[in-house]
């Protein structure tokens, strides 16, 4: 799924799929683009976070953040040949407690900046376009100054992403005996 299918789902619930241009820009589509940024943003931080595992090579026990791939949220393990190493976090690096040299699999939480309509929404596959729109259309609102239609698809929006994150636990009915 593509930012500007989220947008056009949410220009679509507006009801402003006819005044919308996608190739010229406008002050609306600005405003769309804004919103689903804003929502898929708060989506990956307090949700779904994205993670991701990759090869890197440290000199000294140290290795910066910016020769990860991805922009670091947090450091969840390193790893150098199968076993587990402790580290510590600093603002631009983190550092191993052993003096290592060669590559360790480090496993971490990333963020996304801003996208562009054409950039993929990386999500599991339960999230839908009309899932993500109904954010968009509730923060559109909002700074709209439509408060009631905000609070309407904010309510949908806030219950469609709590069934989708939840996780069902099974668990066992006790027998019944009869008396």
């Amino acid at each position: 799924m593509t930012l500007s299918e989220v947008i056009k789902r949410a220009a679509s619930i507006i009801g402003l799929e006819l005044e919308y241009d996608y190739d010229a820009p406008s002050a609306a589509l600005t405003k769309l683009i804004d919103c689903a940024n804003m929502i898929y943003s708060e989506l990956t931080l307090e949700h779904v976070p994205l993670k991701t595992k990759e090869y890197v090579d440290v000199v000294g026990g140290e290795c910066n953040y910016s020769d990860l791939s991805k922009n670091v949220r947090e450091i969840l393990s390193v790893r150098y040949n199968g076993n587990k190493l402790k580290f510590t976090l600093f603002p631009t690096y983190f550092a191993l407690t052993e003096e290592i040299d060669g590559e360790v699999e480090v496993e971490y939480l990333f963020h996304i900046g801003e996208l562009n309509e054409s950039d993929n929404l990386i999500l599991p596959p339960q999230f839908t376009v009309h899932v993500i729109a109904m954010g968009v259309v509730s923060e559109f609102y909002y700074r709209s100054g439509m408060v009631d239609e905000a609070t309407f698809y904010k309510s949908r929006y806030d219950n469609a992403i709590t069934n989708l994150t939840r996780s069902l636990k099974s668990f066992r009915v006790p027998a019944r005996r009869f008396i």
